[in-house]
């Protein structure tokens, strides 16, 4: 009989991973849902409609957007986490549900390192460090001795608590050893809106956000997040430059709950990469200041533990909780 269940285990397994590699070949048999975290007209929603649309003409099925809005993301992380993992509902993440919701809620109902397969980073992109053109800061260093003489009363806007603005600032301002006040908005739109109106003395929002506003002199750039200059700003320095070893790089993308069988995570990861590799998509991310990344799962999977480690620490840090 021990010679026996050995055997038996092993047809079991190979039984088993032949019927998940037949199920991938004809996957998608129906309608694939995206989950996002956040209203219609974010960055979220964008990347799961440009990705959506193209995979849904390849595969001839729709690719339909769920907007899910909520506890910053995690209303809709938390539903993927619990669907069947077949491969038919997935999450367009980010960096508040998918990288530090450990840190800012105290009973979140998922893990965001475990409980997902990270399928591929889908895009990448910094954030710029904003002033109102009137600000007596003229580079990061003024905006740094602005606070440090005026401390707990210069004040910053954000995106929401928890949010890659509010994390990436309180980075830099314990990096800097200054502490200033945050203002949180719903969006980054509000808070870009805020800052022109002086609600607030700086501010963080992704780059395609500032473009506009940069031509019409109402807000000066001050700084970008990535390790390098962006050459979308090439005439505005990483905040590295005034701070070594400064960098904070938001990002988009896909997830399916974990237990996906594997053939189907490795489809997925091949039709995503097809999508991102024609030269209109390329056109469109880089049309919203995205650059696209297409990682495979083991490299994003790498990445977001990374982060998670790296920016739990910053939260703890900075006392940051949603709850």
């Amino acid at each position: 009989m021990q010679t026996i269940k050995p055997a038996v285990a092993l047809c079991a397994l190979v039984a088993a991973f032949a019927a998940a590699a037949s199920c991938a070949q004809d996957y998608p048999a129906r309608p694939v849902r995206f989950v996002v975290g956040y209203p219609a007209g974010g960055s979220n929603d964008t990347v799961a409609r440009i990705v959506g649309q193209k995979l849904g003409e390849s595969w001839g099925q729709n690719v339909v957007v769920d907007n899910r809005a909520g506890a910053g993301g995690t209303i809709g992380a938390d539903q993927v986490v619990k669907a069947q993992p077949d491969g038919y509902t997935l999450f367009i993440g980010d960096f508040g549900p998918n990288v530090v919701a450990g840190s800012l809620y105290a009973k979140l109902p998922y893990d965001p390192a475990t409980d997902f397969v990270h399928v591929t980073q889908i895009v990448s992109f910094p954030l710029v460090l904003l002033v109102p053109a009137a600000s007596p800061a003229t580079g990061l260093k003024e905006l740094i001795e602005q606070a440090k003489a005026r401390p707990g009363v210069v004040k910053y806007s954000s995106s929401g608590v928890g949010s890659s603005p509010h994390l990436f600032i309180e980075k830099m301002n314990l990096m800097a050893h200054i502490s200033t006040v945050p203002v949180h908005y719903k969006g980054g739109a509000p808070a870009l809106v805020g800052l022109v109106s002086a609600e607030v003395d700086y501010t963080m929002v992704s780059v395609s956000t500032a473009l506009t506003q940069l031509g019409t002199g109402k807000i000066r750039a001050l700084g970008v997040t990535s390790a390098q200059a962006n050459r979308r700003l090439p005439n505005v320095p990483p905040i590295s430059s005034v701070l070594p070893g400064y960098e904070a790089i938001s990002l988009h993308g896909l997830h399916a709950p974990a237990q996906t069988p594997k053939p189907i995570i490795a489809k997925l990861y091949q039709e995503v990469g097809k999508v991102l590799r024609r030269p209109e998509v390329r056109e469109r991310f880089d049309g919203i200041a995205m650059d696209v990344s297409g990682s495979t799962p083991d490299e994003f999977t790498a990445f977001i533990r990374k982060q998670i480690d790296t920016w739990n620490a910053v939260a703890r840090a900075a006392n940051v909780r949603a709850d």
